[in-house]
C-alpha cells in the first residue's frame, strides 16, 4: 500500500511539473530566473563604454587639436553639466523632472510587457518561446521614450552647452573660414525651427524603432540597434547648433552628416549604447546632449568637406 501511494504521490509530482511548464506563472519564474543574462548584458555595455572612455584619454595625448582639451575625460564633462545646471536652476529643475518622468515610464512600461503582454504570449506555444524576450523590447523603446520626453530640452541644452564651453564661438569662426558667410548665429525660421525639427525627430524614433527589433537577439542585439541607428540619434542631436552655424534645412544638414557620415556613426552608436543601460538610461542622455556639443565642435572646427562644401554652393542662401 505504501508502495502504492509513493508512486501516486511520485506521479502527482510528475504531473505538477509537466503542468508548471506550461502555465504563465512558470513562464515568468524563468524571466525572474534569467536576470543573469540581463546582468550579463548590462555589464557587456558597460565594458563597452569603459573601452570608449580608454579610447577618449588615449586621444587626449596626440595634440593634434589645440581644443582637445575640452573633449579631456567623462568626469570633465560631468563637471560641466552640473557647472552648467547650477548656472541655470531653470534648465536643472526642467531636467530633473523630465529625468524623472522618462525613468517613471520605463518602469510602466517593462512592468506593462512583464505582467501584460508576457502572460498574454505564454498562453501559446508559439508566444511562449517569444515570452522570455519582452525585457529586450523594452529595452529598445529607451530611446524613443527618451526623445519624447526631453523634447524641448535637448535643443536649448546643446546650445547652452556650446555657449558655456566656447565652441559657439570657435564654431562660428570655424564656418565662416570654411563657407564665408557665417558671421553671426543662425536663427531657424518658423518652418524649420518647429516642421522641419519635428521630421528629423520622428525620423531618428522611427530609425531607432526599426534598429529595435534586432533587441530580440540576446545580449548582442542592443549593439546592433546602436549600430544601425546610431547616426541618426546623433544628427537629431545637433540639429539646432548644425543651423545655427548655417546648415538649414534637411538637404544642406543631410549632406553634411554623409559628409562627416563615420563621425556621426561612432558619436550615435556609443549614445545609443548606453542609453539602453536601465535606469540610468535617462542621465546617459543628458551627458549625451552635453557631449553633442563638443562632437559637433571636434567635427565642424576643420576644414569643411568638399560634398558638403559643393551642396552649399548650389543651395546658396535657401532654407531647404
Amino acid at each position: 500500500m505504501d508502495d502504492v501511494i509513493s508512486t501516486r504521490v511520485v506521479n502527482g509530482n510528475i504531473d505538477n511539473k509537466d503542468e508548471e511548464d506550461i502555465t504563465p506563472i512558470n513562464i515568468r519564474g524563468k524571466i525572474r530566473g534569467g536576470t543573469t543574462a540581463t546582468k550579463m548584458a548590462i555589464l557587456f555595455v558597460l565594458l563597452l563604454l569603459l573601452i570608449e572612455v580608454v579610447s577618449a584619454t588615449a586621444t587626449e595625448g596626440d595634440g593634434e587639436d589645440s581644443n582637445e582639451s575640452s573633449f579631456s575625460t567623462i568626469r570633465t564633462r560631468i563637471n560641466g553639466i552640473q557647472s552648467l545646471l547650477q548656472s541655470q536652476p531653470g534648465m536643472m529643475l526642467n531636467m530633473i523632472i523630465r529625468v524623472a518622468l522618462a525613468v517613471a515610464l520605463m518602469i510602466n512600461i517593462d512592468a506593462f510587457l512583464k505582467l501584460v503582454v508576457t502572460p498574454i504570449l505564454a498562453a501559446s506555444i508559439i508566444g511562449a518561446i517569444a515570452a522570455p524576450f519582452t525585457f529586450f523590447v523594452g529595452q529598445a523603446l529607451q530611446p524613443i521614450v527618451y526623445s519624447i520626453c526631453f523634447y524641448g530640452f535637448d535643443d536649448p541644452f546643446v546650445v547652452a552647452a556650446l555657449e558655456a564651453t566656447g565652441g559657439k564661438e570657435r564654431l562660428l569662426l570655424a564656418a565662416n573660414a570654411n563657407t564665408g558667410g557665417v558671421e553671426e548665429w543662425h536663427e531657424m525660421g518658423f518652418f524649420n525651427k518647429y516642421f522641419t525639427r519635428w521630421c528629423i525627430k520622428t525620423a531618428a524614433g522611427f530609425i531607432v524603432g526599426f534598429a529595435g527589433l534586432a533587441s530580440a537577439i540576446p545580449l548582442v542585439g542592443s549593439v546592433f540597434t546602436a549600430l544601425l541607428a546610431g547616426w541618426a540619434v546623433a544628427w537629431d542631436m545637433v540639429y539646432v547648433p548644425l543651423a545655427g552655424i548655417g546648415r538649414v534645412g534637411i538637404l544642406r544638414q543631410g549632406a553634411s552628416v554623409l559628409a562627416h557620415f563615420w563621425e556621426y556613426y561612432w558619436f550615435g552608436f556609443w549614445a545609443v549604447l548606453i542609453e539602453e543601460i536601465p535606469i540610468v538610461g535617462p542621465v546617459c542622455h543628458v551627458y549625451n546632449v552635453y557631449s553633442a556639443a563638443f562632437f559637433l565642435e571636434r567635427v565642424y572646427t576643420k576644414n569643411e568637406n568638399k560634398l558638403a562644401s559643393a551642396v552649399e554652393g548650389l543651395l546658396g542662401g535657401k532654407e531647404l
